[in-house]
């Protein structure tokens, strides 16, 4: 699915949209039958709000793609920016390691 490859910037906006939609457009019991009509599962659909609705939209995130945003954005707000350590024993907070370095 092609939705996994959709940059940070583009998650916030459709996240914020989506979240738009379901709370002032549409009636209750709507929001599925809508997502379906523009096929969008609805776990994407609430990946999308919950990402948009607890990280701050900022350059650290443009480059990620939602599951890295989603993992980031499930995190308690208070280990978001701990330093963990990883595999290769270097030591970031969860925002650097969502960072792909852009080439020029």
């Amino acid at each position: 699915m092609f939705w996994r490859f959709i940059g940070g910037q583009a998650i916030f906006e459709i996240g914020r949209r989506l979240k738009w939609v379901k709370e002032n457009d549409l009636a209750h019991g709507e929001y599925v039958k809508w997502l379906e009509s523009i096929k969008l599962d609805r776990s994407t659909a609430n990946k999308f709000i919950k990402v948009s609705d607890n990280l701050p939209n900022v350059e650290t995130f443009l480059h990620s793609g939602v599951n890295a945003l989603y993992e980031i954005a499930t995190m308690p707000p208070d280990e978001r920016d701990q330093p963990q350590q990883l595999d290769s024993g270097k030591v970031k907070k969860p925002d650097e390691m969502a960072v792909i370095p852009v080439r020029q």
